[in-house]
């Protein structure tokens, strides 16, 4: 763990608690909530895991949007991030982001950066968004444009980053491990904490959304998953000798890296706490993931439905019994379950064996993702 400061053991006390509780399965409701608040995008990743194009006819209203809030406030939910596609095309998002902050909950966005100007986060700030995630996969412009199916892409995402520092927001930089983001991975990382990045998210790839939909969905899957151990053994090698800790992770599901290290002014100790502590699957246990509709999935990554915040509270949905039964035991990647069986309640296959025992087990011949063509 992180060599942390007495007084920031104590004063997060409350959290390590929280989560020592949640990652037990005793909490009686979730404290995060991930709401993809529409599927309209600007962008056509490859890997996106919504297969976010075009906004969905039944996208929750802007009342109907609050009410959720405020449940989620009722319930005892404290950070709350928007998701898309690409959150900044629906109308209503600072009215959204300024509900859930009056209610106190700490709330931030995830975006591709493309609509972000400097007005833009001084809005952000003004309604209280707390931080800012944007995601990229490479310097190179052509890597990273490719990746996303958009050329000038990557200048967005830059340019979003840079202004969330220059206003004082805190920026999160969210990285999907491919083939193509691997080798960038080094070189982010400096650049984010020489930009004054303050964490690094980095994702698995996922056989799901877009990405999805071959033969070889299991095999670039467990593939995938190796690419992920590589990447944060790249980041620890960058990453150790500077005092910053890159989590452990035996699931293979996200992790959060703080890049101010303990002595630093931009240190924050609750987010390096939560990244260190809350590893694994959060399913059933930590996370709440709502779609643009209201339904509720079981895992962000897979479309798998457990409920309606249309017709059913958070609580009621809580106590799904998939949710019970993710919190009564260690079952692995959930979304990896889906993957690789096709069912949501049964012990994710690939969990705790090697990749050339799972490899062996597929017929031979997987096939690289193709690249969507640059729209120009």
């Amino acid at each position: 763990m992180t060599d942390v400061a007495q007084p920031d053991l104590v004063r997060n006390s409350w959290m390590l608690n929280l989560i020592d509780e949640a990652k037990a399965g005793r909490l009686p409701t979730p404290t995060f909530a991930s709401w993809l608040i529409t599927r309209a995008c600007n962008l056509k990743c490859y890997y996106c895991f919504a297969s976010a194009r075009k906004k969905d006819p039944d996208e929750l209203t802007t009342g109907e949007a609050m009410r959720v809030i405020e449940d989620l406030a009722d319930t005892g939910v404290f950070y709350l991030s928007y998701i898309g596609g690409e959150p900044l095309l629906r109308k209503d998002i600072y009215q959204l982001i300024d509900y859930s902050t009056d209610l106190g909950i700490y709330t931030g966005i995830h975006t591709n950066g493309m609509l972000v100007r400097e007005d833009t986060v001084a809005k952000l700030k003004d309604v209280g968004c707390q931080i800012l995630g944007v995601s990229i996969d490479s310097h190179d412009p052509i890597v990273h444009d490719r990746v996303r199916g958009v050329s000038g892409s990557l200048v967005g995402a830059k340019r979003a980053v840079l202004e969330s520092v220059k206003a004082g927001i805190r920026c999160s930089i969210r990285i999907v491990v491919t083939e193509d983001s691997l080798p960038a991975l080094p070189d982010l990382f400096n650049w984010a904490r020489d930009t004054g990045v303050e964490e690094l998210i980095i994702i698995p790839i996922f056989m799901v959304g877009r990405a999805a939909g071959t033969p070889d969905d299991r095999r670039a899957d467990i593939l995938g998953k190796e690419l992920f151990w590589k990447g944060l053994d790249v980041l620890r090698e960058v990453a150790n000798p500077l005092g910053i800790t890159v989590p452990e992770e035996k699931v293979a599901c996200c992790v959060g890296i703080e890049l101010n290290t303990p002595d630093k002014e931009n240190h924050h100790a609750g987010h390096a706490f939560g990244f260190e502590r809350s590893t694994g699957c959060r399913v059933g246990k930590f996370i709440m993931n709502i779609q643009p509709n209201g339904d509720i999935f079981s895992c962000p990554f897979v479309q798998h439905k457990i409920g309606s915040l249309r017709t059913q509270s958070v609580r009621e949905i809580w106590a799904h019994p998939l949710l019970r039964a993710a919190r009564e035991g260690d079952m692995g990647c959930h979304a990896r379950s889906i993957i690789h069986t096709g069912r949501p309640d049964v012990v994710d296959p690939t969990y705790n064996r090697s990749t050339e025992d799972l490899l062996a087990e597929l017929p031979a011949g997987a096939k690289p993702l193709s690249l969507t063509p640059i729209q120009n």
